[in-house]
């Protein structure tokens, strides 16, 4: 164990691990409830036997039979395969397609034990249905879209048979179906964010488990070298808040750092009405660039961009990539004027900035929005009002730069 590597805390990481956890969890639920089906469907092909007869009854069980089957079958080559965390996804898909194809074969019955004139065994028939829609929520509640699946083939046959058969129950089943349909789907949605939160808390909860048991026990194995492992944990949290904070291509603020310093910029403004900019601005070309030099020379055209503004803002501005060529400048301490002074030097600067690169010269001009935080504003309304202002400065042809008109309300 000494050897073994700690697992990092990415994002992009714990979410395969959650796909594979709920893959797995809908793998054996599935497996279960294919197991136990049996009981279900004897029930209901006795039922329905009453009124079409041994035959119709076993060419049905046969149907869902070999449906169930292939559940299993699918499951326990999931259990054994070496790969199934990597191909989650595949897996997952496969069953879902299994839960689809399930409900169509449970739905499939009012057809094959359909007669004229049985209407409490066809009602019988529905309420199993009812019942088996009910249990298979719980079985498929880590996929929201095996539930879709599986309702649409449960309750779609019933459906369809309304329109072709002499029942004088259609509006009222017909309703009922809807309103069934309606309610399992709300339901899925709910109880798969339920288990998504909790598999996600499981996951990442495990990840620092073995972190931290892995960081006891080379503490132990090295105590001679306790200095350096020291130094190398210093590293190690340096890299991770590297991580959080930044962004990696460009070395600028992540999203998720820039918003954090937003918030504390409205709660300053407040508490003691201090002043604070932000300014927007995206590459205007940037598109152009990736697909006629390739993407190697646009991650350089961010690059540039990046090492160009940030020589020219104050110690205390932040500079933040906030999506693919967008990025964002919080100025604490700044009137709208003044920011927007700058966005307007900083645009003419970059119109004037040129990347020699083997394929020819690329320009990299780029358009503006500034907005000033309002009193009682708060950052959703003033990341939207620079947001409308870059847009703005887009509309009038780019290479522009546009400050936000203040926000007419009063503070509190």
């Amino acid at each position: 164990m000494a050897g073994q590597r700690v697992p990092d805390l990415d994002d992009r990481l714990i979410a395969r691990r959650v796909l594979g956890e709920r893959t797995r969890v809908f793998t054996d639920r599935s497996v279960a409830g294919a197991l136990t089906s049996p009981l279900g469907t004897l029930l209901l092909a006795w039922v329905g036997a009453a009124a079409s007869g041994w035959l119709v009854a076993l060419a049905w069980l046969s149907l869902i039979n070999a449906v169930e089957v292939a559940i299993v079958v699918l499951g326990m080559r999931y259990r054994r395969s070496a790969r199934r965390n990597e191909e989650a996804q595949r897996w997952a898909r496969y069953q879902i397609v299994c839960a689809g194809l399930v409900g169509l074969a449970w739905g499939s019955s009012v057809w094959f034990f359909w007669a004229d004139g049985y209407y409490l065994l066809y009602l019988l028939n529905l309420t199993v249905l009812v019942g088996v829609s009910g249990v298979c929520m719980i079985i498929m509640s880590a996929f929201r879209g095996a539930t879709l699946m599986f309702s649409i083939g449960i309750l779609l046959p019933p459906l369809v048979q309304l329109a072709y058969v002499d029942n004088p129950y259609v509006l009222q089943i017909a309703a009922g179906l809807l309103v069934l349909f309606a309610v399992q789907i709300r339901y899925a949605r709910e109880v798969e964010q339920e288990l998504h939160r909790e598999l996600t808390h499981s996951v990442r909860n495990a990840a620092l488990v073995m972190q931290l048991s892995t960081a006891r026990l080379e503490l132990h194995e090295n105590h001679a070298q306790l200095e350096a492992k020291n130094a190398q944990l210093q590293s190690a949290l340096a890299r991770l808040n590297e991580v959080v904070t930044h962004d990696m291509l460009t070395g600028a603020f992540s999203r998720r750092h820039i918003f954090e310093q937003l918030e504390q910029q409205v709660s300053i403004r407040q508490r003691h009405g201090a002043t604070a900019c932000i300014m927007m601005f995206d590459l205007d070309n940037f598109k152009s660039i990736n697909d006629r030099y390739g993407h190697p020379v646009g991650d350089r055209a961010l690059q540039t961009v990046v090492n160009t503004v940030k020589a020219q803002l104050r110690d205390g501005d932040l500079l933040a990539r906030v999506g693919g060529e967008e990025f964002l400048v919080l100025l604490p301490m700044t009137t709208g004027d003044a920011a927007f002074v700058l966005a307007d030097r900083l645009r003419g600067l970059l119109s004037e900035t040129v990347m020699h690169e083997p394929a020819g010269k690329i320009a990299l001009p780029a358009s503006f929005g500034v907005a000033e935080l309002s009193a009682g504003e708060d950052v959703a309304t003033w990341f939207k009002r620079v947001d409308d202002a870059l847009y703005l400065a887009k509309a009038r042809g780019r290479n522009a730069t546009v400050q936000a008109p203040p926000l007419l309300r009063l503070a509190g």
